[in-house]
């Protein structure tokens, strides 16, 4: 029986392992988890942006990934990552999306309590399978490669998100998945060494039944990653390190073309590399 993105995350509680969550936006990407999802037999999510929904198209890319589940039977979920704006969550939630993340969490503590809760109960009215994420803590926007930290991005402990305020959001929200702050950052910063604090995670995990997910896993070490799995990570989204394989491999493949001019020819080392990352992300996250 094919089971939905729900019940494979209330899979990885039971089984100790993660979903791997990979942005999208462009072809090689998809093509890649398709191939990866298809080789390792695992659930894969692929994310779009709010960016990248619009590049892609919310209706396009959910048309592919429903194929994908469809027609080649394979366990490939749709995310909407970070949405801000709620006229894209309620697009999202129409054209079938899997899940939604509304993210609020520069916002103040009320505001954003208020927001994603209105979040989800227009998502809720739209399909109630939709799984609706809120995010606690700020941890910077943007994939990209960073010279410093975020200003204001939480890494000091006294910071991050508690089990408490966890609590609260979830009885306040209705969410079914939180992001919490626990030292991750969004994008990857030079230089700097991602300190993930495994014991927050376990506590918040203790504190709610909601399923936990680590946004800004690009950089962290493959040990780290293994601990928060254990610890009760359930999702974990990677996106800057697929970013750069892709502007590296493609870099290298059009050098060494020659006179080719045939794009899926030179984008097919490109696909093989992302596909590789993603295999050794997936197989991490099953620990």
């Amino acid at each position: 029986m094919e089971r939905n993105l729900r019940q494979y995350s209330v899979l990885t509680t039971q089984d100790n392992f993660a979903i791997g969550h990979f942005n999208v936006s462009n072809w090689e990407g998809v093509k890649a988890i398709q191939e990866a999802c298809a080789e390792a037999n695992t659930p894969i999510i692929i994310g779009v942006s709010q960016g990248e929904a619009e590049f892609m198209g919310i209706e396009t890319i959910a048309a592919i990934v429903r194929a994908f589940r469809e027609k080649m039977n394979l366990p490939v979920f749709l995310n909407a990552d970070h949405f801000k704006d709620m006229a894209m969550v309620e697009s999202a939630a129409k054209a079938g999306f899997d899940s939604i993340l509304f993210d609020a969490a520069s916002d103040s503590w009320e505001d954003n309590i208020a927001k994603t809760k209105q979040a989800v109960d227009l998502v809720k009215s739209i399909n109630p399978n939709i799984l609706v994420e809120g995010e606690l803590g700020y941890i910077g926007v943007g994939s990209v490669v960073r010279d410093k930290i975020p200003e204001g991005a939480v890494i000091d402990e006294s910071f991050m998100t508690t089990p408490e305020q966890a609590k609260e959001f979830v009885l306040e929200t209705g969410v079914d998945l939180i992001g919490p702050a626990v030292g991750n950052i969004h994008g990857i910063v030079k230089g700097y060494k991602e300190n993930i604090n495994i014991n927050r995670i376990t506590s918040i995990r203790a504190a709610v039944e909601t399923l936990l997910v680590l946004h800004g896993a690009s950089g962290i070490g493959d040990e780290l990653l293994r601990q928060a799995v254990k610890a009760g990570i359930s999702i974990i989204h990677i996106n800057t390190e697929l970013r750069v394989v892709w502007k590296d491999g493609l870099t290298k493949s059009l050098k060494e073309s020659g006179d080719e001019v045939a794009p899926y020819k030179i984008l097919k080392p490109v696909v093989s590399d992302l596909k590789q990352l993603i295999l050794h992300k997936v197989g991490l996250f099953h620990g």
